[in-house]
């Protein structure tokens, strides 16, 4: 796209939202079901003194530490810049609560207390239901990317009986029923979703008929590369049994693309890390039976929706003041724009624009503050305006 085309998509999408803050108070939304508490640290390279120090900068540099203590050892430090919630399901609902709408999440943000680092995410949701307590994550951030290390074992606790007893079936029935999306986030980490998504489709929705726009049912795998290529399969034939009731959405990164593609055996005439965003997506979508896919590298996204392709940019900046869970504010975003029935380029503008803005303060954006970034994005295409704030 020229600069003068994204312009036009930007300023277009602002006013597509402008005085529409009272038609996303009014969505209802149900998420689940992962939660971490995230410790996000930089990788010490050279102690100054007590005080100070000089940082890995990047994964390479990382993983030339991990190569040059192979068959000897070696001692990494790490030192904490701060705590926060984590977990997809939590970040994209924190994110579309932050953007005005009503959400009700069923997860392990703590059981049976909510966990002190959630106070404030549990008082932003209508309602919540805890089934465990949260996963933990130190997150390893770099100039390139990052390194999530992460404790999964609480997760196994999510299971369709612990929600049975802690929602009950007839309230998950009425949530459902009320909830324009419904998003099951992190199929990666959690054991038994599969078996939850099936009883779903056979004790829940045969009980719901809706009406009007079909809804979203919208799932981030978050890294399948833990899971084989079979397991993959045999969720996507299961999630895509969702269509009869919903339109289904699959959202996945850059590198999530790359292993997704692996796992259906898609061949492409360069090296997979070469293929360009429109063919990855473009053989992704096509592979699956779903509405829509998408895939949001960290300068844009690209989706597929009933066999088209579109495209948005997103607003570079060279110095991230985060960048952990800036994928999650970029889903929020998209399904907030798909919501209010904006065009597949704008809800992936919105969702740009929305990862733009947390990646910048380390928050995700209220409505004006989502209007004002989109504004200064308008004035600054084709530039790092990484001074925003």
């Amino acid at each position: 796209m020229t600069d003068n085309q994204v312009v036009q998509l930007i300023a277009s999408t602002r006013q597509a939202l402008l005085g529409r803050e009272a038609e996303a108070a009014k969505l209802q939304l149900l998420f689940g079901f992962d939660a971490f508490v995230d410790q996000v640290s930089d990788l010490v390279d050279k102690r100054i003194d007590f005080d100070s120090f000089t940082k890995v900068e990047t994964i390479q540099g990382f993983g030339q530490k991990i190569m040059d203590a192979a068959g000897l050892s070696t001692s990494l430090e790490h030192v904490p810049r701060y705590v926060k919630i984590g977990g997809s399901a939590v970040s994209m609902g924190a994110t579309m609560g932050r953007l005005g709408c009503q959400f009700t999440y069923i997860g392990c943000i703590g059981y049976p207390a909510v966990n002190p680092v959630f106070e404030d995410f549990a008082a932003l949701a209508a309602e919540y239901f805890n089934i465990a307590n949260p996963g933990q994550t130190l997150a390893l951030e770099f100039q390139d990317g990052k390194i999530m290390l992460c404790n999964t074992s609480p997760l196994k606790e999510i299971t369709w009986d612990r929600i049975l007893s802690q929602v009950g079936k007839d309230k998950l029935k009425a949530l459902i029923q009320q909830s324009q999306l419904v998003a099951t986030i992190n199929w990666t980490m959690i054991p038994e979703m599969n078996i939850i998504w099936e009883k779903l489709q056979s004790e829940i929705l045969p009980e719901i008929t809706f009406e009007g726009e079909p809804r979203l049912f919208f799932m981030d795998p978050i890294d399948p590369e833990k899971r084989t290529g079979e397991d993959w399969r045999k969720a996507m034939e299961i999630f895509a049994r969702f269509s009869s009731h919903y339109r289904t959405i699959l959202s996945i990164n850059r590198k999530e693309a790359s292993e997704v593609a692996k796992a259906y055996g898609i061949k492409f005439s360069v090296p997979i890390n070469e293929v360009s965003l429109r063919d990855i997506t473009e053989a992704i979508s096509e592979a699956m039976d779903l509405y829509g896919v998408v895939v949001h590298p960290v300068d844009g996204a690209g989706a597929v929706f009933d066999g088209e392709y579109y495209y948005a940019p997103g607003p570079y900046t060279s110095s991230p003041v985060i960048t952990t869970s800036g994928g999650d504010n970029f889903n929020g975003g998209f399904c907030l724009g798909l919501l209010l029935g904006l065009s597949p380029e704008q809800a992936l503008t919105v969702g740009a624009a929305t990862s733009g803005y947390y990646v910048r303060t380390g928050r995700s954006p209220s409505w004006d503050q989502l209007i004002n970034f989109l504004a200064c994005w308008e004035r600054h295409v084709g530039e790092d305006f990484s001074d925003y704030m």
